[in-house]
């Protein structure tokens, strides 16, 4: 699960595309999206926006209209291999041409 502490830009993967209370929003299991900020729930809990699925609107007694998001157990942080970070520090650069 994410944190609400995750800072827009992050990239997370879902877990988790099971339709909600309110369907499941066009979320793909496995598909990378992209924070686009974390907001307090009508529950208390946090949810997630994010910059790819753009919230929708539904009503909500005894809230009235709603902006959707997504609830943040169905994410995990996308992990790089440090395999590949390091293949990204140590790229080679390209040789400037001189003549």
């Amino acid at each position: 699960m994410i944190s609400p502490d995750t800072p827009p830009g992050a990239e997370v993967v879902c877990v988790d595309a099971s339709a909600g209370p309110y369907g499941d929003g066009g979320l793909r299991r496995g598909a990378v999206y992209t924070v686009d900020r974390i907001a307090r729930g009508i529950d208390g809990g946090h949810v997630v926006l994010l910059v790819e699925i753009p919230p929708w609107q539904t009503y909500s007694p005894p809230w009235g209209v709603v902006g959707i998001g997504f609830e943040l157990k169905r994410f995990r942080y996308l992990d790089i291999p440090r395999s590949l970070t390091e293949l990204l520090e140590t790229a080679p650069r390209e040789v400037e041409d001189t003549a």
